[in-house]
Formats: C-alpha cells, sequence, structure tokens
C-alpha cells in the first residue's frame, strides 16, 4: 500500500484541516506515515518554506512514503519543483479527491464528470507550462517540447467541447425525468450534506434500501432514488453527492449536473453530524449552505437534521440544537444508525412539503379504475360509495388533482 506524508500551509488564525486530508489521503488507500504543518504566506518556488522542504525531505526518508499529498492547491511550477527536490510524487487534495471519485464513480455521468475535472485541471496546467517553457524556466512539456504542448492543449481543449456537450445532454434528461415525476404527482426530497455526515445512513432508514455505507468520505457520488409513502403520500427520496470545505471551483463545475439536482427538489435534508465540537459543526454547515445557496435555493426549502444523537448526551444535544435554531431554519434531531427520531422526521417532511391541497371527489362507477392512478400519485384519506359514484377525500400536489377533477363527474368543496 502507498505511504503518504500530508501536508498543510495555513495563515495565521486559518484552522488546522490536516484531519480532513488524512481522511481523504484513506479513502484514496493511503497510509499516512507523517505530518507536516507550517503557518506562513505561500512561497512562490515551492508552496511552503525552503527550510521546510528539506524538513519534509527528510520526514519523506524516515517514513519511507512515496507520495506527499498537500491541502493546498498547487501551481504547476511548485509541483515540479517540490517533485524535483524531494524525488518523489507531489500532488494536492484536488488530485486526491478526483482520486477518489475515479475509484468509487459508477455511472456514466460521474465517469464524464471526473473526466471533466482532470481535463479542466491539466488544461490549467498546460497554459502554465506554456509560459515557463517560453521563459525558459521549463525544458519541454513532461518530456516533449512546444509542439507538443501545443497539440495536447488542442486535444484537450476539444474533449472538454465534448464532454460538456454530452453532459448538458444528460441534464435535460434529467430535467425531463423530474418534471415528468412532478406530473405524476410525486413529491422529491433531496438528502445532502457535508461528506460523512451520515446522509447515506439516513437514505437506508428513510427507504430501507441497502445504499453503500463505508463512514469514508465520498460514499456516493451519483445519486440514488427510490419511492416510499408518507402517510400515504408518494414521496420520492434521493441520496447526493456530499460536500467538502473549499470545493474547487474546477470539480463544482464539473459535478453541477449531480449538485444541480438539488434545485429540483421540493424539500432539501441537510443532514449534520451534531457529534462533532460547534467549531466543526459550524464550519461544516456554514460549506454546506454555501454551495446550496450557490445553486439558487431559497431557505425555506431547506431543514437541518440533526444526525448521530446517539453519540452525545441531552445537555450537549440541547445545545447543538440551540446553535442550529439560530439559522432560522426547521430542525429535527435523530439518530439514524438508531432510527430515534426518523419517524418524527417523516412527519415533519409531510408538513413541510409545498403546493398540498385536499379536496373531495365524486368518481363515477365506470371510472372505478382511477382508483389505483389516484392512489399512485395522491394520498387517499377517505373512500365509500354514494348514490352519485365512488367519494374520495385526497390529498396531494395541487396541480395532480386539478387534473383527475377534470376526469371526474363532479368536485366537491369542503
Amino acid at each position: 500500500m502507498r505511504r503518504a506524508i500530508i501536508v498543510q500551509r495555513r495563515l495565521p488564525g486559518e484552522r488546522s484541516l490536516l484531519y480532513e486530508l488524512r481522511e481523504l489521503a484513506e479513502a484514496a488507500g493511503y497510509i499516512v506515515a507523517g505530518e507536516l504543518e507550517q503557518v506562513r504566506h505561500e512561497d512562490a518556488k515551492y508552496n511552503i518554506g525552503r527550510g521546510k522542504v528539506l524538513e519534509l525531505k527528510a520526514l519523506v526518508k524516515a517514513a519511507h512514503a512515496d507520495t506527499v499529498v498537500f491541502f493546498n492547491e498547487l501551481k504547476p511550477s511548485q509541483a515540479y519543483n517540490l517533485r524535483k527536490k524531494l524525488g518523489v510524487e507531489v500532488k494536492d487534495r484536488f488530485e486526491l479527491i478526483l482520486e477518489i471519485f475515479a475509484s468509487r464513480a459508477g455511472s456514466r455521468e460521474a465517469k464524464l464528470q471526473i473526466e471533466l475535472a482532470r481535463l479542466k485541471r491539466e488544461l490549467s496546467f498546460a497554459k502554465e507550462y506554456i509560459s515557463l517553457a517560453k521563459r525558459g524556466e521549463l525544458h519541454g512539456f513532461l518530456g516533449g517540447g512546444k509542439y507538443a504542448v501545443d497539440t495536447y492543449y488542442t486535444y484537450v481543449s476539444r474533449r472538454i467541447a465534448r464532454i460538456e456537450k454530452e453532459l448538458r445532454f444528460i441534464r435535460r434528461q434529467k430535467n425531463n425525468r423530474w418534471k415528468r415525476r412532478v406530473e405524476a404527482g410525486l413529491y422529491s426530497v433531496s438528502l445532502t450534506g457535508y461528506t460523512g455526515a451520515g446522509k447515506t445512513t439516513l437514505f437506508r432508514a428513510l427507504t430501507g434500501k441497502q445504499g453503500y455505507v463505508d463512514g469514508r468520505p465520498f460514499a456516493t457520488l451519483s445519486t440514488f432514488s427510490r419511492k416510499i409513502e408518507i402517510e400515504g403520500l408518494p414521496v420520492l427520496i434521493s441520496d447526493t453527492i456530499g460536500f467538502i470545505d473549499s470545493l474547487p471551483d474546477t470539480l463544482f463545475d464539473a459535478f453541477y449536473t449531480t449538485l444541480g439536482e438539488n434545485t429540483l427538489a421540493d424539500l432539501i435534508l441537510l443532514v449534520i453530524d451534531v457529534s462533532e465540537d460547534e467549531a466543526e459543526i459550524r464550519r461544516k454547515l456554514l460549506a454546506s449552505l454555501s454551495t446550496l445557496f450557490s445553486l439558487a435555493i431559497p431557505r425555506r426549502k431547506i431543514m437541518l437534521v440533526a444526525n448521530k444523537i446517539d453519540r452525545i448526551d441531552s445537555e450537549t444535544l440541547e445545545a447543538r440544537l440551540e446553535m442550529l435554531g439560530r439559522y432560522g431554519m426547521k430542525t429535527v434531531a435523530i439518530s439514524a444508525i438508531e432510527g430515534t427520531g426518523v419517524d418524527e422526521l417523516k412527519l415533519m417532511i409531510l408538513k413541510m412539503l409545498p403546493g398540498k391541497t385536499r379536496e373531495k371527489l365524486i368518481l363515477p362507477y365506470s371510472q372505478s379504475y382511477l382508483i389505483k392512478e389516484i392512489g399512485e400519485k395522491c394520498r387517499i384519506i377517505s373512500l365509500r360509495d354514494t348514490d352519485l359514484g365512488i367519494a374520495l377525500e385526497v390529498e396531494g400536489r395541487e396541480e395532480v388533482i386539478a387534473r383527475f377533477r377534470g376526469r371526474t363527474l363532479k368536485a366537491v368543496v369542503g
């Protein structure tokens, strides 16, 4: 197994996130053999200071490491200089996340998004290699010359255009599927949250579907959906990709088709691990909300789900709920792994779903076949025989009930 040294350079006052980098490295299959941290402004040549590079070199040798992973995003010249100085592979968090994504991608969409992110990164690197080569600071491009750089740049640009075109097609297909679900009367609820918050465990608790759970970052890359009934109302529950702090713009853009599915949901369940300390909860919550708000998702569509309450005492839980309450969104406390609070969560979902209406309809006996379709798209509250036909009281999307109203003999108000 590969052995890695993890490194973070941070500014004074910035939080150390080496523990999160360790989780990512382990998720990618590395043994973390050492850590190094430096508080200073960026060095143009190495990112970290030159003295720290020598310390890192000694650590690499002592730990028999074959890779160094930086939390900081490295410029092409910095990565090149570090590899030359250390004599081992050097990568940053962006490349590490891509490694994890590549090992877990299953769908065509996920694979395309990963390739798009990688190629956009390589394109930016190619630009700098061209600049360095022109200044004589870098000889050739990965062993080639200027011609190789120009040819590769053209190839990557064309490939990016093709992938973006295919992803736009996938996005249109998804939008059409979501529209059909809405027309069918299905409400949609999206589970999201910071990676590791337990949303896939909650998906399993809500739906009974045995989703992949391993407790490591980015267990879910593609969206998984399952239809359930809450008090008789059909609802589509979807498990989506998790968020992470300081997600590089290129990764955010590449995964827009997956992240963007949250914009189509009627309700977002933002899952939060409340067993962590308050500062960590705030950091992860703000990172998640920032992503959702950047997708133009309104606050009224978001419900906070305080997960992992089995790991804390009642006094701590009360303090956590008070803190979350300051963000002005509905909050439900649960333990997804034990099932505590899941029934209460379902009732809150039912309460927050928008555009619901109740109506009494009279269905002629000749149209009794519609009862099954009504039951698949709406909640049937009551059903009885009358002289005019079958009397139903139903609840569901207003536009769906309106269509059924137009197909029945008579609508009864009140």
